[in-house]
């Protein structure tokens, strides 16, 4: 089967390090970069800012990302974002996870790991750096001591679900899942609707967030 490609921009702040990124990029078959840009703010500019499907971002700064990328989706709602920042920045990643990003992983990832990344977002799916969901995780658990209680997965969720959704925060697919619990897919998609209803959410990004709030990944 023919992988589709998937027309991408480059945004990154530093002209050298852009280029080797951008050369990088164009040896990657499933990829058409159609253009690079140095910041978020000057997309809307480009004459082709209709033909993107994905957004590879570098930033070394968290001012206004999360409310440029919220501005750049509500113009085009199918946007993709993949964002490379610092890991330690775990108020960025709280902000451009609540702000609909596909992926997000440490600004110094291996390539191994970008290019999962870039192909798992492409995909229509959503991947987080596994040091930032841990990160996002002890913090949540962390937190939990200083205020009111939150509700844990065990005050609301099955046993099955909270194993579904642990699941489907790491990126299983429904089959793998269904593997891996000896469950059909039908029964794989009939708890992931009962997530959706009971957690409020739309969509697998959505259940992400709440897996990591939770601490279940």
């Amino acid at each position: 089967m023919k992988q589709s490609v998937i027309t991408t921009l480059l945004v990154h702040p530093h002209p050298l390090e852009c280029e080797a990124v951008a050369e990088w990029l164009q040896k990657r078959a499933a990829i058409r970069l159609i253009g690079k840009c140095s910041c978020l703010e000057k997309i809307l500019q480009l004459s082709y800012f209709t033909e993107i499907d994905l957004v590879i971002a570098f930033t070394y700064r968290s001012e206004g990302i999360a409310a440029q990328i919220m501005a750049l989706r509500k113009m085009r709602p199918n946007l993709r974002f993949l964002l490379l920042a610092p890991s330690s920045s775990l108020k960025l990643a709280r902000e451009v996870i609540r702000s609909g990003v596909s992926g997000y992983i440490g600004i110094g990832a291996e390539p191994d790991e970008l290019e999962y990344a870039i192909k798992t977002v492409s995909d229509g799916k959503v991947w987080y750096g596994q040091e930032v969901m841990m990160r996002l995780s002890e913090e949540a658990a962390a937190g939990s001591a200083e205020c009111a209680p939150a509700p844990t997965t065990k005050d609301f969720l099955s046993k099955r679900e909270t194993e579904i959704l642990k699941l489907v925060a790491s990126e299983y697919s429904t089959n793998r899942i269904a593997s891996e619990l000896f469950i059909s897919g039908k029964t794989v998609e009939t708890h992931r609707r009962n997530l959706f209803q009971k957690l409020g959410v739309k969509n697998s990004v959505g259940l992400t967030k709440i897996a990591v709030r939770l601490g279940v990944v």
